[in-house]
């Protein structure tokens, strides 16, 4: 592979498809520092859901054809998982079970600080509108597209789940103390869930579940304010979650080999995308 290789078809897209899952969170950023123009969460949702899905159906397929090259929306669609398949229900009520795990699991870890509050408020119309674009487009392009991407580099799924989890959590950074990088690698354990339930159920359906509703009660079962205090805080709360997606994983895998919760395709193939 080529350096404009390289940056063309691997980095470009990865780039690409970060800028538009953010791009509302983006824009609403420099409007606030070079022109001091507040934009409400709401609106910046609503701006990147329509560039998501501008990126989604048209970008990616039809200009820069990556990672299938030229081939129809539908087929485009279906080769990424983003599709409903049969009894579709099973994935759903799959992804809502897995998104009671990883929340048990933050519930857990609050209720150890002894400073928990049931707070409803946290689960609000705002909340659920900016949840949408990360259960929805984080897991279209880091679960689809960007997995594929990395594929055709690497020709190996493993190395390129991985690659896309790791990128994931970078993609989260908040901070650069202790608990902020313990926080990106929670975001990375919890992508190992994400990516797992696209591989073994075989389309995104039970991931973006999962991912919408992990996202909308995201502070529910959190202490006031989100803020740990302390040691023993942070331990409790980030070790109990990563126990809980670990169970997670176990419930995709139950649920995908014996319960029959998988699409009739595989998801991650090789033969599906040309090597660079």
């Amino acid at each position: 592979m080529t350096k404009s290789e390289f940056m063309k078809d691997l980095v470009r897209p990865i780039a690409l498809a970060w800028v538009f899952v953010s791009f509302g969170s983006l824009l609403a950023f420099f409007l606030e520092v070079f022109l001091d123009i507040e934009v409400s969460t709401s609106l910046t949702s609503v701006i990147t859901f329509v560039f998501a899905a501008f990126a989604a159906f048209y970008l990616f397929p039809r200009v820069i054809r990556l990672p299938f090259a030229d081939v129809e929306l539908s087929e485009y669609l279906h080769r990424l998982g983003f599709y409903l398949p049969q009894n579709a229900w099973k994935h759903v009520l799959l992804g809502f079970l897995l998104a009671v795990c990883t929340l048990s699991g933050m519930l857990i870890g609050s209720l150890l600080s002894g400073r928990y509050e049931l707070d409803w408020s946290t689960v609000n119309i705002s909340h659920t509108i900016f949840s949408i674009n990360p259960g929805i487009w984080e897991e279209f392009f880091f679960r689809g597209v960007i997995v594929f991407v990395v594929l055709r580099a690497v020709r190996s799924v493993k190395r390129a789940m991985a690659i896309q989890i790791v990128l994931f959590g970078l993609t989260h950074i908040k901070g650069t103390d202790l608990w902020a990088w313990v926080d990106v690698i929670t975001v990375m354990v919890l992508a190992v869930a994400f990516t797992y339930s696209a591989y073994k159920t075989r389309t995104l359906i039970a991931g973006i579940v999962f991912h919408f509703l992990h996202d909308v009660f995201l502070f529910l079962p959190q202490v006031p304010g989100a803020e740990k205090i302390g040691t023993f805080e942070n331990v409790a709360f980030f070790a109990s979650l990563w126990v809980m997606v670990g169970v997670a994983c176990i419930l995709i895998k139950i649920s995908s080999e014996d319960l029959g919760v998988k699409a009739e395709e595989d998801l991650y193939i090789l033969d599906k995308v040309s090597a660079l």
